[in-house]
C-alpha cells in the first residue's frame, strides 16, 4: 500500500486523471496484476496471442496502435518490437517504469473519448459538458487493437458524476461504447477487439449471476471466447469468485 501511495504521489498527471481515479486504478492494476497472476494468466496469454496472429500479418515497419496499453500485461511488446513494428501506445495513463522499460516505443496520453476532461469540467463548474470532438489520425496505422478497454469507457466517467450528484444522460454508458466501435469501423484499417462481454459470480462453483458488461451492440459472434477469472476468491468478496466472459472480433 505504501509503493502505491508513493507511485500515485510521484506520477506526474493532469488534475482530472488523478481526481477521477484514473492514476489510482492505473497503480492498482499492477499490484492486482501481481496478487492473481496465476488466475489471470491464460487470459493474458490468448490476448497477446491474438496480437501476435495479428501483427504478423503484416510486413515489418508496419505502424501498430494499441488502445489501452495500460502496463502491457496482455501485450506481447517484445514480439511486437522483434517483428520490427512500430508502436504507439495510447491510453489515458501510463506508469513511468513501463515507459522507462521500453524506449522504442512511443506513449501517449489521452482520452479516447474526449469527454472525461469537459465532464470534470462541467461538474466542478455546474454546468452542462460539451460533447467530444472528432478524433482524427493524422496517420492510419496498419493495425489498431482495442484491448480490455470497451467496457470500461465510461465507467469512471459515470462513477464521478454520481459521486458528485451530476445527472448524465439515462444512454450516457451506451453512447461512450457505441461511439467506440463507430469510431473503430472509420479508421479503415485492420482492427483487432478485445473485451468482456458479461461477468459471472460464483460460489463454490455454482453460478450465482451473469450481468451484462456490454449491451446489444450489433456485433456479430466473437470469432475467439474465453474465461477471464478476473477476482478469485478472496479478491473482491471472501466467497464470491468472479470471472468475465470475453470476446475478440475483427472490425
Amino acid at each position: 500500500m505504501i509503493l502505491e501511495a508513493l507511485t500515485h504521489l510521484m506520477t506526474p498527471a493532469p488534475r482530472y486523471v488523478k481526481k477521477m481515479g484514473y492514476l489510482k486504478e492505473g497503480v492498482a492494476i499492477e499490484a492486482r496484476v501481481k496478487r492473481c497472476q496465476s488466475a489471470w494468466q491464460p487470459h493474458l496469454d490468448q490476448c497477446k496471442s491474438l496480437i501476435i496472429n495479428e501483427a504478423k500479418k503484416l510486413p515489418a515497419g508496419s505502424q501498430i496502435m494499441i488502445l489501452g496499453s495500460g502496463g502491457f500485461h496482455d501485450v506481447p511488446i517484445r514480439r511486437l518490437l522483434d517483428l520490427k513494428h512500430q508502436i504507439t501506445c495510447i491510453d489515458i495513463i501510463h506508469l513511468p517504469k513501463t515507459k522507462k522499460r521500453f524506449p522504442e516505443v512511443t506513449f501517449e496520453e489521452r482520452d479516447i473519448t474526449g469527454l472525461i476532461e469537459n465532464i470534470f469540467d462541467a461538474i466542478l463548474s455546474g454546468t452542462a459538458f460539451k460533447p467530444a470532438g472528432q478524433w482524427y489520425l493524422s496517420q492510419k496505422p496498419d493495425l489498431i487493437i482495442s484491448l480490455n478497454l470497451l467496457s470500461q469507457l465510461p465507467i469512471k466517467m459515470n462513477e464521478y458524476a454520481e459521486t458528485h450528484n451530476y445527472k448524465l444522460e439515462d444512454a450516457f454508458k451506451e453512447k461512450v461504447i457505441k461511439d467506440h466501435i463507430t469510431w473503430l469501423k472509420k479508421q479503415d484499417t485492420a482492427v483487432l477487439m478485445i473485451s468482456d462481454i458479461s461477468r459471472n459470480y460464483l460460489e463454490n462453483e455454482i453460478l450465482l449471476e451473469t450481468v451484462a458488461s456490454l449491451s446489444d451492440l450489433g456485433l456479430p459472434d466473437p470469432f475467439e471466447a474465453w474465461v477471464w477469472d478476473i477476482a478469485p476468491k478472496g479478491e473482491a468478496d471472501r466467497d464470491i469468485n468472479i470471472t468475465h466472459n470475453v470476446g475478440s472480433w475483427k472490425l
